[in-house]
């Protein structure tokens, strides 16, 4: 640089230094609020083998007209339902976060699998709840009571 000239705004070697670790500073900063977004919004993995939990699908269960007719597995299901599923899959989640049931066309051992081991973007619960908890689901939306 000559005498009456004046250095760019980059061209300064003290404002490369100091435009580049803030660039590197802000770069890190975003990085990790968007990793903490994303894993404050991912379902929590599911336990594997090392915790004993069992890998692969959950067995079939067996369903009577007694256990589905039940007042009470109805009640032990809606209140699963509350907690977990109403957010999908309740009447003012659509449309959009997850189809629409229509517990006509179902069967029990059809709603048990799709709660238990999940299925498409929709995660398995049965890491979460008892199989008496899923079942008692499946006597909920399989009953009268049931809204949708």
């Amino acid at each position: 640089m000559g005498p009456g000239t004046e250095p760019g705004p980059i061209s300064h070697p003290m404002r490369q230094s100091t435009t580049l670790g803030l660039v590197t500073t802000v770069s890190i900063a975003v990085w990790a609020v968007l990793a903490t977004i994303g894993a404050a919004q991912s379902p929590p993995a599911a336990p594997g083998p090392a915790s004993g939990a069992p890998n692969g699908p959950a067995p079939p269960v067996e369903f009577t007209p007694e256990f589905l007719g039940d007042p009470k597995n109805v009640q032990r299901g809606r209140t699963v339902w509350q907690v977990r599923c109403q957010f999908c899959h309740g009447k003012t989640a659509y449309p959009g976060k997850a189809p629409r049931l229509q517990p006509y066309r179902y069967t029990p051992a059809f709603v048990y699998d799709r709660v238990a081991n999940g299925f498409q973007g929709m995660p398995p619960w049965r890491h979460e709840f008892s199989v008496d908890d899923l079942k008692s689901v499946v006597a909920y939306v399989l009953s009268r009571e049931f809204p949708n």
